[in-house]
């Protein structure tokens, strides 16, 4: 019903909905008043230690959850550290059934399933309430670039009827577009509805909010009125990031978060460096023999605690992504959280290897700036060791001494008999869900 409902509603003339839009600016009214609570708690906190919430979600764990029983309970976080062992994707599987609450209220939560690079779905239990902690922590970070529950343009993974161009969500304030309909014809569409609803702020996976932004620049567009891009869910590259910021003069904000709903953190307002945030997951980061890393600039795998949801609680969960630790305090906006920057998501998904088996990581393909700019897309593909595709997207600025320089530069970087295959196409490929990833390898 509430999909018919919202359906209808965005079928309604464009001046109502934008009547509507413009009307709607209670963030109670928005997501309800248990959320506006939450929000506003979030706002005047300065400082939070979660250390308690983790500590009672563990004791109550191992009273009501089968899986945890096995474990003494605890009353510090050297005693959490010490007696909790890892879990990861494949004993959450393994164990669906005996990591179910058995004092749970089932009404209360549902099934939900996560796709992951892996390919291989993960099945959840999820609070149905989640929004409540989930969409104010994301909003208080948003708040880092200004944004205060305004409408949102979404270009994100959402699949529209072929006749509709947009549809018009104005009780969650989104103008959401076609995610699989990235062209030129359609950008532009894009580009005049968004103008026609003076929407500030556009949320998109990186590799859209780049690929917008380049047909924006190409074709002389004013932007003057859009102030940040909200980007999340995928990997993101430097040359994405600067190209946004300085050469359409726009601020990107990224966040970083995972579909077991664990760990969430987004950029500081003065820095690339992610802020995690306690309120809403317990955050370690480990090293290869499972010990805390909180040393500067070394790297290490993030591992995740709930502290939302009793009914499926995910203890000590490895996400299989990476990060560089930064510190426990940031200087520039004086806020005392963990701080972490360079994350990498499924490490073991961006390596290429070469004819001889040694690897090159797609990091280290990384290329000069102006040899981006003249690039509209890339992608790398392989199928085998020692044989790479790389897919490329030509804009006005590729000359045919920017083909020179990509050879030479693929050359210089992988072992003889390593075969490098530049493809000049269309369109990169993408997910089913939307997401782009800039690596796709069968190679095991």
């Amino acid at each position: 019903m509430k999909k018919f409902i919202l359906n209808n509603i965005s079928r309604l003339p464009i001046f109502i909905n934008k009547l509507l839009l413009k009307l709607n600016r209670s963030p109670s009214l928005i997501y309800g008043q248990e959320y506006a609570n939450f929000f506003k708690s979030l706002q005047e906190e300065e400082e939070y230690d979660n250390e308690k919430d983790l500590i009672n979600l563990i004791n109550r764990s191992i009273d009501d959850v089968p899986y945890y029983s096995k474990y003494q309970k605890i009353s510090t976080i050297k005693d959490f550290e010490s007696q909790f062992d890892f879990i990861d994707k494949d004993v959450v599987s393994r164990n669906f059934d005996i990591l179910k609450s058995k004092t749970m209220n089932e009404d209360d939560y549902e099934i939900v399933t996560t796709g992951g690079t892996g390919g291989n779905p993960l099945k959840l239990l999820v609070p149905r309430n989640r929004y409540i902690v989930e969409l104010s922590v994301m909003h208080d970070m948003w708040s880092r670039v200004e944004f205060r529950h305004h409408t949102r343009a979404v270009i994100r993974n959402r699949k529209l009827e072929e006749s509709q161009e947009y549809i018009i969500n104005p009780i969650t304030k989104e103008v959401i577009f076609d995610g699989f309909r990235l062209n030129s014809n359609y950008f532009q569409k894009i580009y005049d509805i968004i103008k026609f609803f003076n929407i500030q702020y556009i949320h998109a996976y990186p590799s859209t909010a780049y690929e917008f932004s380049r047909f924006i620049y190409d074709n002389k567009l004013d932007i003057s009125f859009v102030k940040a891009f909200l980007s999340g869910s995928e990997n993101v590259y430097k040359y994405q990031k600067e190209f946004i910021t300085k050469k359409l003069g726009v601020l990107f904000y990224n966040w970083y978060g995972h579909s077991e709903k664990l760990v969430l953190g987004g950029y500081c307002s003065y820095s690339d460096n992610y802020h995690i945030e306690p309120r809403y997951g317990y955050f370690e980061l480990i090293d290869r023999e499972g010990n805390p890393i909180n040393t500067p600039g070394r790297v290490g795998e993030i591992v995740g605690t709930t502290l939302n949801n009793y009914g499926m609680p995910l203890i000590r969960y490895k996400t299989d992504d990476y990060a560089e630790y930064v510190g426990n305090y940031c200087e520039k906006c004086g806020r005392r959280v963990t701080l972490i920057k360079n994350i990498e998501g499924r490490r073991n998904g961006n390596k290429i290897y070469g004819a001889d088996g040694s690897t090159v990581t797609t990091t280290a393909l990384n290329f000069h700036d102006d040899l981006y700019m003249a690039l509209a897309g890339l992608q790398y593909i392989q199928n085998e060791k020692g044989v790479l595709d790389v897919l490329i997207i030509k804009n006005n600025y590729f000359t045919e001494n920017h083909e020179k320089r990509l050879k030479d530069h693929f050359k210089s970087k992988f072992s003889l008999g390593t075969r490098v295959n530049i493809k000049y196409v269309d369109k990169l490929i993408k997910k089913p869900n939307g997401k782009f990833v800039e690596l796709l390898s069968t190679v095991k």
